[in-house]
């Protein structure tokens, strides 16, 4: 009784700490944010931008219509076909707010003569609306100004439309040019044609907004960007899901935890060369144990901390996001290499890929109906899956617990820990590379305390990975959007 009591207070202990970590990775990321915009705004610089230069920067990766668009250095180059309307996709990561930033700015040079309209979608509910010839394109010229407040709009059907207010879902350029004409565009821009007035310092008790309220409806002053104060002691879940209510109205709005304060900041970014140096002395760290390797796991110790450093710089470290970061894809990759060339030299600890008898494919299954009794109680319907992400996610979900289960908890076996503690450091690392989504972490460590215990008992992959698989996909389907906010890990998190 006192090893289950204390191995319960354990897991309790790890389950407060990743709430913590993620909480407080997400204040300081609400913070670094907020510095960055009040830096913008207060030196003039637009907070919606675009600078395409390949067909990936743009909504679907292409353009739609009878034009090809290629690569360039500096702008990306759009030709015609046969002198027909084609449109681009702005990529909108959240809503733009049009109201207090009206004027549509381009960067672009046409080889002929043609014309710009304009339409948008506020929400996937909402109509679309266009604006049929908003601007002349002139060649030789190399910028437009279009102000969305004052052109007309227009439904598809010709019904009268609101000029854009907040548009969260859709934004596009939809251009013609002659057939085999040339078009150049190098930025996109929302500007302002009023400066705002904003302090160079914001106090850690200063706010326009203060949150909770006791309002059903979010109080919204005049300002473009009010400053908003987030309740003390919220989760990471809460203080997003408070960020994205705010910015649905307020896009400009500058979002702080309690009690922090906020300056414009101008330091120079961290130099790129730093990720390539560590994932440099990474990978030589990794040759270096791949070259001492004998048939025996001499340093277990060693060898796991090596085999998860690199997922953990990865994902813990805040590099996966809307800009991949390449050294840390790169020190992933070679963690997943360094762990198959090892284990194909060597097997420490017995595993197999299949289960050989019906409890092996049972047991790992407890986590199921668990999922969905929290997608009952906290969740909504169900939600359609592509299905290719779900084939793409049972692989994944395989490779997950091949690195975690047979690889680092092979390896932690071998150091003479107690079982009990191996089970936890395994289910604690599986939980920090869902950093830091606070509640995936904590559903994540609990799972692989179960399957971790499963695989001891009987080691079989394939099964634990289905198991895996099928209620992560249960949850992602029936229950995010609450209290499981996505399962977004890393910087995509923020998104």
């Amino acid at each position: 009784m006192a090893n289950a009591a204390g191995f319960a207070l354990a897991v309790v202990a790890l389950l407060w700490l990743m709430a913590l970590l993620s909480s407080w990775i997400t204040r300081a990321r609400l913070v670094q944010d907020a510095q960055q915009e009040l830096t913008a705004l207060r030196d003039g610089h637009p907070l919606w931008q675009w600078h395409p230069r390949a067909p990936t920067d743009l909504v679907a990766h292409r353009v739609f219509g009878a034009a090809t668009v290629t690569r360039g250095p500096h702008a990306l180059r759009i030709t015609s076909h046969d002198g027909t309307p084609f449109e681009l996709g702005l990529p909108l990561d959240g809503p733009v707010d049009t109201t207090h930033w009206p004027l549509l700015q381009l960067q672009l040079q046409s080889s002929a003569a043609g014309s710009l309209s304009l339409s948008y979608q506020a929400s996937e509910s909402s109509p679309a609306c266009l604006a049929a010839d908003a601007a002349r394109i002139t060649p030789g010229e190399t910028a437009l100004s279009v102000d969305l407040s004052k052109i007309p709009w227009h439904t598809i059907t010709g019904s009268a439309c609101d000029a854009p207010d907040v548009v969260a879902y859709m934004l596009r350029l939809r251009l013609q040019v002659p057939a085999n004409a040339a078009l150049a565009l190098s930025e996109v821009a929302l500007v302002t044609p009023r400066p705002l007035a904003l302090p160079a310092t914001v106090g850690a008790n200063a706010g326009d907004i203060r949150f909770p309220l006791q309002q059903s409806t979010l109080p919204l002053p005049e300002r473009a960007a009010p400053l908003v104060r987030l309740p003390a002691g919220s989760s990471a879940e809460a203080m997003m899901s408070l960020r994205d209510f705010v910015r649905a109205h307020r896009p400009a709005a500058l979002v702080l935890p309690f009690g922090e304060s906020l300056s414009i900041h101008r330091d120079a970014p961290t130099p790129a060369w730093w990720d390539w140096a560590a994932c440099g002395l990474y990978l030589a760290w990794l040759m270096v144990l791949s070259w001492r390797q004998k048939p025996g796991v001499v340093r277990p110790w060693v060898e796991a901390a090596a085999i998860a450093a690199g997922p953990l710089w990865l994902i813990a470290g805040l590099r996966w996001g809307p800009h991949v970061s390449i050294p840390g894809v790169i020190a992933f990759l070679a963690a997943i290499v360094f762990s198959a060339a090892s284990e194909w030299r060597r097997r420490p600890v017995t595993w197999s890929w299949l289960g050989r008898s019906w409890q092996d494919w049972l047991w790992p299954l407890v986590p199921l109906p668990v999922a969905f009794v929290l997608m009952l109680a906290d969740g909504h319907g169900l939600i359609h899956l592509d299905p290719r992400h779900v084939a793409a996610y049972f692989g994944w979900a395989l490779l997950q617990q091949w690195a975690m289960l047979a690889i680092v908890m092979g390896r932690l076996r071998l150091t003479g820990l107690p079982t009990p503690f191996v089970i936890l450091i395994t289910a604690g690392l599986f939980g920090l590379l869902h950093t830091p989504n606070g509640s995936l972490m904590q559903l994540c460590m609990l799972a692989e305390l179960w399957w971790a215990w499963c695989f001891l008992r009987s080691p079989r992959l394939i099964p634990i990975a289905i198991a895996h698989a099928t209620s992560a996909l249960l949850v992602e389907s029936g229950l995010t959007g609450h209290l499981l906010r996505s399962l977004e890990v890393s910087a995509r998190f923020f998104l």
